[in-house]
């Protein structure tokens, strides 16, 4: 471990117990020092050239030396100011002391992880008190129970009056910074805030931010250390209300009003800020602090406000019950009253008891922004319906009413009632663009929930046309201000479109989870739009071929979205379970297929279409599932849904001759490409691979995507036993149909080395006097007899591979007057998948500005494919040498390249390990020696480092060469390193 010191003097400061000692010594490791204690050291006190440590340095007597020449200090104290003259000073505090939450697990040796970050936050990391609460636990007693008199004693004694008395009021309060305790009438504020929280009973700071906690343990011991004076807590607390609410600091400023008990200022903040407190995240506080006003105290907007912010928290039966009150009878309603009542509903009820609250708002001049927000708020309860009529009408009239208005948030709101109108139409081109004024609109009228509702549907909208990068990108805030408001409704939205968005991005483990956290959250508060994160889980689970999960999330959403009427979420919860149980109960799918057709409006038509094509392809109806996919191409188109595009060129391939089906697969691929849907590309690539007739590229590309997928988690269909499988990696061996070939099957001999000889040139055409030759070079027999033999060894190797004269006698072998050659694309041999495997690795890995992801799955692909060297144990002559040396040169270059690609990424033990295997294999190979000894000094392996580099000065003095330096080693010594090589 690298030491800190910076400067020619470091001063380590920090309480008794924050580890200073522990930490310098660890730092020093076995670097020279001298070490002296501060009762020792008095102003004269030599200091030599190197590193002195005065430990307890605020034991000494006067003053303490200053360092001359090269000399440097390391003063260990709990308290001491340095002189403002000499050299500069670096200090070192408690930031640097404290331990992290797994430390902190390993200190107290317990693998619950919850326990740890417990004892963290009680103690700020403080390693003095995580050894005493670790005792403590061991003793069975109370996690504070050694704490207290060792802080009383060791840590609190010997304050000056002015940190003591901010200590003890500070223990009141969440935070305190410099200003707020001037505020509070302390003498050098500043400065004793500062020296609090150098010492480290303050939290070390945030970098950039000026507040500071006391350390829990700490609080409690100053509480029970100061006499009682609740008069002063109260007036403490006071102080700090109205100093938060000066400077615009409106929830910390309720948060202590409420502990204060000042009902009056509960009031009136409640009454002059409660939209602001809402949109700053306060909406529990706003809870708390209702509930602590009397009757008489409660003005009429108060329950309106507390409403809301049972809905914002997720108190769903809280919020409506409140509403349900504010709105007994059938009258008409007030519009402020009836859209947030409508709100409750549409986010966590029916869709249509929130049309029938909505329409109960009264609606007179329409120019308010109350009966703005109404209107559009109506308009989405009728997209929810998909009733696009009264949408339009009432979306129209929406966006007239908050251009009279003037308001910017009922505008924006205006705006998304007609982005869902489009939404309904099919003109994604208008869908956009009302979402991208909505959200300019949203951002200048500063209220976070809207941001985040508008964020989230304009990610929905890019997500359908293939944007999945910038959709995310877009979230990312959206879900930061759901977080940051508490907003439990916004918050589970955000999260199901992000987890939609990272299915598609291939990161499916992080995809269940997001899906998973939402459907918590939606069914914890009791939300019917749970069925838009049940049908996104339920999509993952079936392509990852988890038949029963699947359909019990679509089960579950069906419910949900048919309960009220919610198109959105009922349309893809009948396709996905369509296509869920089409295999075993073909009947119910197409029943599904069809109720999901009959209710699919808009951006929902193509998934209606591709459930019913596939499921028809599935039950024989071929020009059924041809018309399907027709329809859903036109439909995707005119969502500009690239998705749903791509989809309908994968049903249109599979209902398709080889030819057509490869040209719509190519397409597919290409959308599913540019939009960076992983797992969705190599499901094409599979279905490409598997055509008859494929290329040998795209045959080895599907293998490469069917392992992807695999290691993904995704279901693979089984593929078909190639016809000939044909193994020369580490020897010769035959599968025809998937079963081996026994030696016995060969009636001769000289037919088996003629497939090997075949092999060995790679499908090229071999003439027949040079086969002759190489087969029966030795045999006397006369040309004739010779050429007979040829062709009976050919019509054995046919039989062989075709034991039932299916195919053609071409069909294998092409064969002529002149030559012979084995037809690759209708065989498998395990050395050309090798080698097509390397080179697309190696292509990868030198493309310039590419990632390493790709190239090494690939490489990877490649080392494992290569089993032994060309015929291994096998006799052989010349006629299999090129071969055999292009492979093993090959498996070289594919190691070196895995070295280069590990050690980029930061893992020098994984490229050891692949120079290793290339050294084993070629002992002589100067690149991999040179690598070795290099990734080995990464790794910080420098014995291991040494050895290697005897190994490779040897390597190269038995070739007659000089070996080059490498890994910081010099070359050509002997023994073990020193500490320059280092």
């Amino acid at each position: 471990m690298s030491h800190p010191f910076a400067g020619r003097v470091t001063l380590v400061r920090a309480a008794a117990g924050w580890g200073k000692t522990t930490a310098v010594r660890a730092w020093l490791g076995n670097g020279p020092a001298r070490w002296l204690h501060g009762g020792a050291i008095t102003e004269e006190t030599p200091l030599c050239d190197g590193v002195t440590v005065i430990d307890d340095a605020h034991l000494a007597a006067g003053p303490l030396p200053a360092p001359r020449g090269d000399a440097r200090l390391v003063v260990i104290a709990r308290s001491l100011a340095w002189p403002q003259k000499g050299p500069p000073v670096s200090e070192i505090g408690p930031g640097r002391l404290a331990l992290s939450t797994a430390q902190v697990g390993r200190m107290l040796a317990v693998r619950d992880a919850g326990v740890a970050a417990r004892v963290r936050r009680l103690t700020a990391g403080w390693p003095g008190l995580v050894r005493l609460v670790g005792t403590a636990l061991a003793e069975g007693a109370g996690e504070d129970a050694l704490c207290f008199d060792y802080i009383r004693t060791e840590v609190l004694t010997g304050l000056s009056p002015d940190a003591w008395r901010l200590l003890a009021d500070a223990v009141h309060l969440e935070a305190v910074s410099a200003p707020l305790a001037a505020a509070l009438g302390h003498r050098r504020a500043a400065a004793t805030v500062s020296d609090l929280a150098r010492l480290g009973l303050l939290d070390p700071p945030v970098p950039g931010r000026e507040w500071y906690r006391v350390v829990p343990l700490v609080a409690a011991v100053a509480r029970e250390s100061a006499p009682p004076q609740a008069a002063r807590r109260r007036r403490v607390l006071t102080a700090a209300v109205r100093w938060h609410r000066r400077n615009d600091r409106l929830p910390d400023a309720l948060r202590l009003a409420v502990a204060a008990g000042d009902r009056a200022a509960c009031a009136e903040l409640l009454r002059d800020h409660g939209p602001d407190l809402l949109a700053a995240g306060a909406a529990a506080d706003v809870v708390e602090a209702v509930s602590e006003l009397p009757g008489e105290r409660r003005e009429p907007h108060t329950d309106l406000l507390l409403a809301e912010a049972l809905e914002i928290t997720g108190d769903a039966s809280g919020a409506l019950a409140l509403y349900a009150r504010l709105a007994a009878g059938e009258g008409p309603l007030p519009a402020a009253l009836a859209w947030r009542y409508g709100v409750a509903v549409y986010l966590w009820g029916d869709g249509r008891d929130a049309l029938r609250v909505l329409r109960r708002g009264a609606l007179s001049t329409c120019d308010t922004a109350d009966e703005a927000l109404l209107l559009g708020w109506t308009a989405a309860a009728y997209w929810l319906a998909g009733e696009l009529r009264e949408c339009r009408s009432y979306a129209g009239r929406a966006h007239e009413a908050a251009l009279a208005a003037r308001d910017d948030r009922a505008l924006a709101n205006a705006h998304v009632a007609l982005a869902l109108c489009a939404n309904l139409t099919g003109d994604p081109a208008q869908t956009q663009t009302h979402y991208e004024r909505a959200l300019r609109l949203a951002d200048a009228s500063g209220d976070p929930v809207l941001v985040t509702r508008v964020r989230a549907n304009l990610a929905s909208c890019l997500e359908r046309q293939g944007r999945h990068a910038e959709a995310l990108e877009l979230l990312r805030p959206a879900l930061a201000l759901a977080t940051r408001t508490a907003h439990v409704g916004m918050l589970a939205m955000a999260l199901c479109n992000k987890a939609n968005l990272l299915r598609r991005l291939g990161r499916l483990n992080d995809a269940a989870a997001a899906f998973d956290r939402s459907i918590e959250i939606y069914q914890r508060t009791g939300s019917r739009k749970v069925a838009y994160a049940l049908n996104g889980l339920g999509d993952l689970h079936r392509e990852r071929g988890r038949a029963q999960e699947a359909e019990s999330c679509y089960r579950q959403a069906l419910r949900a979205a048919a309960a009220e009427a919610n198109r959105q979420g009922l349309v893809p919860a009948l396709s996905g379970l369509a296509r869920t149980v089409a295999a075993e109960r073909p009947a119910l799918a197409a029943a599904l297929a069809r109720r999901a057709l009959r209710h699919a409006t808009g951006s929902q038509v193509a998934t209606a279409r591709l459930a019913a094509g596939w499921i028809a392809l599935r039950g024989g109806r071929r020009d059924s599932a041809r018309a399907h996919a027709s329809a859903a191409l036109a439909a995707a188109g005119r969502q500009r849904d690239r998705a749903g595009l791509a989809e309908a060129l994968e049903l249109r391939a599979a209902t398709s001759d080889p030819a057509p089906a490869r040209q719509a697969l190519a397409e597919a691929l290409a959308i599913w490409r540019d939009t960076a849907a992983t797992v969705d590309a190599d499901r094409v690539r599979v279905a490409l691979g598997a055509l008859p007739e494929a290329p040998r590229l795209h045959r080895l590309e599907a293998r490469l995507a069917a392992d992807r997928l695999r290691a993904a988690g995704v279901a693979v269909s089984a593929p078909e036993p190639a016809p000939v499988e044909i193994r020369v990696l580490g020897g010769f061996a035959l599968s025809v149909g998937g079963a081996p070939v026994p030696p016995a099957a060969w009636s001769s001999r000289k037919a088996r080395d003629l497939l090997r000889i075949l092999v060995a040139r790679r499908g090229q055409p071999v003439a027949r006097e040079e086969l002759a030759r190489l087969l029966w070079s030795g045999d006397d027999a006369t040309e004739e007899r010779v050429g007979h033999r040829l062709s009976v060894a050919l019509s054995t190797v046919r039989g062989v591979l075709d034991p039932g004269r299916c195919a053609p006698p071409d069909h294998f072998l092409a064969a002529d007057q002149a030559t012979v050659a084995l037809v690759l694309d209708r065989v498998t041999v395990d050395a050309e998948t090798f080698l097509a495997t390397a080179r697309h690795g190696l292509h990868l890995a030198a493309r310039p500005h590419a990632g390493d992801g790709d190239a090494r799955a690939a490489l990877t692909a490649a080392e494992r494919a290569f089993t032994g060297e060309v015929f291994a144990g096998e006799p052989y002559d010349e006629w299999a040498r090129p071969l055999r040396e292009e492979a093993h040169a090959t498996y070289l270059h594919v190691l070196r390249e895995l070295a280069t690609v590990a050690r980029r990424a930061g893992e020098p033990d994984a490229a050891a390990r692949y120079l290793l295997r290339s050294l084993a294999i070629d002992p002589y190979d100067e690149r991999s020696h040179r690598g070795l000894v290099d990734a080995l000094m990464e790794a910080s392996r420098f014995g291991e480092a040494m050895r290697a580099r005897d190994r490779y000065t040897e390597a190269m003095r038995e070739l007659g060469l000089t070996a080059a330096d490498v890994g910081g080693l010099p070359i050509g010594r002997r023994g073990p390193l020193s500490d320059s090589a280092l």
